[in-house]
């Protein structure tokens, strides 16, 4: 028999995770949300009955599971809540999703639960998505319980992704190579966009342009890593290029040209590292980056000090 399974929290990520729990044979006991109209839409979701739809966190005492869905501001609190304020009947794991946070922040010394933290390396844009994408989605996991691990094993094995142990004091190093990957990701995509806007292409033109060029960068990058995936005029050694682009962001968008130059002396790095790129012409095309950030930082203290 599967351990039964409490759901505080309802959201995206709750919702998603859930209902593939519970599509694997996971029992649920309860659906739990301040607003019961909302624990009940979400147990239609979920499929499972309707009558499970509770607002109180004490409706989750007889679950084996219990999966708090919650805000990273509100986890402790919650978690918290929970442990003072809920009679188990049998022995629990209490679990978080959150990127951020190691397991042990729901810790309370006067508590018999297992503490697991389970994140699912995955951009949660609507719960029908994550539903279909944590099909072979990487999962974090992170808990001080080896026997609890096991447990967070079976867990992800069971909704269909891939798990990996995590240390919880890279918990945060971890999240911010995710925000890095997913978050700013966009954000490069966006001054992109701007760029060609900039250029006098419609804004709802411009982003179906770059898709193409974004697909073919990320095929290169799956089928080959990021140093010999990498294409463009610095890893060629193109100087002329390079001093060009930064001079057209100067005139146009000044803006974007701190962040192209910290991009591209980044991007020198992993040119050099790849071995494709020349000793002196890397060195070249590092000094002038370097030169011109420290410009801009220059610009920067006088525009302060004025």
């Amino acid at each position: 028999m599967k351990p039964s399974i409490a759901l505080i929290g309802p959201g995206r990520v709750g919702c998603a995770i859930s209902k593939r729990l519970y599509e694997a044979g996971y029992p649920i006991t309860s659906i739990i949300s301040r607003s019961r109209e909302r624990a009940t839409e979400a147990c239609s979701y979920i499929g499972c009955a309707r009558t499970l739809a509770a607002d109180r966190i004490e409706d989750a005492s007889t679950a084996q599971l219990i999966l708090l869905a919650t805000p990273d501001d509100q986890i402790q609190n919650s978690a918290f809540k929970i442990q003072t304020s809920t009679p188990f009947s049998k022995p629990a794991t209490l679990v978080h999703f959150s990127g951020l946070h190691p397991a042990e922040i729901m810790h309370h010394p006067s508590s018999p639960l297992s503490l697991l933290s389970l994140h699912p390396l995955l951009p949660f844009a609507t719960r029908q998505k994550a539903y279909i994408d944590l099909q072979q989605c990487p999962c974090a996991l992170q808990s001080h319980d080896p026997q609890t691990l096991v447990l967070g094993e079976q867990i992800v094995t069971a909704i269909g992704g891939q798990s990996f142990i995590l240390e919880h004091d890279k918990k945060i190093l971890y999240h911010t190579a995710a925000c890095i990957a997913s978050n700013y990701l966009v954000t490069l995509v966006a001054a992109a966009r701007d760029l060609l806007v900039n250029c006098g292409i419609e804004s709802d033109q411009a982003l179906p342009l770059l898709l193409p060029l974004l697909q073919e960068s990320l095929e290169n990058v799956k089928h080959l890593g990021p140093e010999q995936g990498l294409t463009g005029p610095v890893v060629r050694g193109d100087l002329g290029t390079v001093t060009t682009h930064v001079q057209a962001l100067k005139n146009d968008a000044p803006e974007l040209l701190q962040l192209y130059l910290q991009m591209g002396k980044l991007t020198t790095l992993i040119s050099e590292r790849s071995g494709r790129l020349e000793i002196k012409k890397g060195t070249s095309i590092s000094d002038f980056f370097t030169t011109e950030i420290k410009k801009q930082v220059a610009r920067r203290l006088s525009d302060t000090t004025d």
